[in-house]
């Protein structure tokens, strides 16, 4: 087992598989402490955030890309980037046109994207990917839409980003770090210092177990997180190299604290009214997902990071020296390591809180107000 650097085809399938998922086991951080939604101009008042997207685009990041839109729109975010990593749960080429139907149904057509990412050093299940590509294509109608790549690599789309802004941009990252950490090596220690403000992640577990699932995953002892599982390489580096403390892990210790339940896609539904909010509804319950859902092994993983994010609120962090299992059983695997780097671990949230703040978002308060 070698520690990072620093220490030298069908839903039934699934849904088999997806029982190994791990189900664990607030104090509310600040907003600044987060990834600071809005920051002080002297000359302007209040400015929002920009913010870097980077997922792998299956169904929860689709979610989540969804509720970022309105955050934008609402003027807490403003969203930069949109980015797709080509090596995990995703579809390649398909997800950057799912990120692309997203950005114009929530007329932010003109938000520029682009994919990359190396291959996985673990590969993701293929069931997986069949699955969430049907839920995606059906519940977004863009089956029959041509996939077009991008004028960029992802990482140098991310790079750009964060070089060109005035303030420091946040990267809010919700699948393998693949294009993150290439990101990374195109910006200088200055970049790094200055330009780049937060990294919020989702992924890792410390002190729960891990959620492994599905036909590629032999072999492994489900201690890790599947986004850290696939390039625990890229992982590492990143954990490694953003400045202390300016990473926000939000891992599975954190993410167990919010399923995704019936009762929520029941409350969502009734209450949808804007694209957003019908859009995730949509995705929830095409055929396939209710199943899962009803199994309780389905989370809002990356929608917790995102309203972390945005609102400062539902997860608890603690600063905590971290490292990466790079090989072996373990691979993949997040540690607490004397040695590690110090960086920002959630470890808990609030559910009912999360649910609420969720539910504002994609809606926008006043109409989700209204609705109750």
């Amino acid at each position: 087992m070698v520690v990072g650097r620093r220490f030298s085809s069908s839903v039934r399938a699934l849904a088999s598989a997806a029982l190994a998922l791990g189900v664990a086991g607030a104090t509310v951080t600040p907003a600044a402490a987060v990834g600071q939604p809005g920051t002080a101009d002297s000359g302007a008042g209040y400015r929002p955030v920009p913010v870097v997207y980077d997922s792998d685009l299956d169904f929860d990041d689709a979610a989540t890309l969804l509720y970022l839109c309105q955050a934008d729109k609402q003027g807490l975010i403003d969203l930069r980037a949109v980015t797709v990593v080509n090596n995990g749960v995703g579809t390649p080429g398909r997800s950057l046109t799912h990120a692309r139907t997203i950005l114009a149904g929530c007329g932010l057509a003109d938000v520029p994207v682009a994919d990359g990412s190396p291959d996985w050093v673990n590969e993701p299940p293929p069931e997986a990917r069949e699955l969430f590509e049907q839920v995606l294509s059906g519940a977004l109608g863009d089956a029959d839409t041509p996939d077009v790549p991008g004028p960029t690599s992802a990482a140098e789309l991310i790079a750009r980003t964060v070089k060109a802004a005035r303030t420091p941009v946040t990267v809010l990252a919700t699948g393998p770090l693949s294009n993150v950490s290439a990101a990374l090596d195109r910006m200088s220690p200055r970049t790094l210092r200055d330009r780049l403000g937060r990294v919020v992640v989702m992924g890792g577990a410390f002190d729960v177990g891990g959620n492994l699932f599905g036909s590629t995953t032999g072999g492994f002892d489900n201690t890790q997180e599947v986004n850290m599982w696939i390039d625990p390489v890229a992982a590492d580096h990143v954990l490694a190299t953003v400045p202390r403390a300016r990473v926000s892990v939000v891992g599975l210790d954190a993410t167990n604290h919010v399923p995704i339940t019936p009762d929520f896609v029941d409350l969502l539904g009734a209450r949808a009214t804007s694209y957003e909010a019908r859009t995730v509804h949509a995705i929830v319950t095409r055929p396939g997902m209710p199943e899962l859902i009803g199994q309780g092994v389905m989370f809002w993983w990356d929608a917790l990071a995102a309203v972390s994010l945005v609102t400062g609120q539902g997860v608890d962090y603690r600063v905590r020296p971290v490292d990466v299992v790079l090989d072996g059983p373990s691979s993949g695997r997040t540690v607490s390591v004397a040695g590690g780097t110090p960086q920002r671990v959630g470890t808990t949230a609030d559910g009912a809180l999360f649910e609420d703040l969720f539910l504002d978002g994609l809606e926008g308060p006043q109409t989700a107000r209204l609705a109750r």
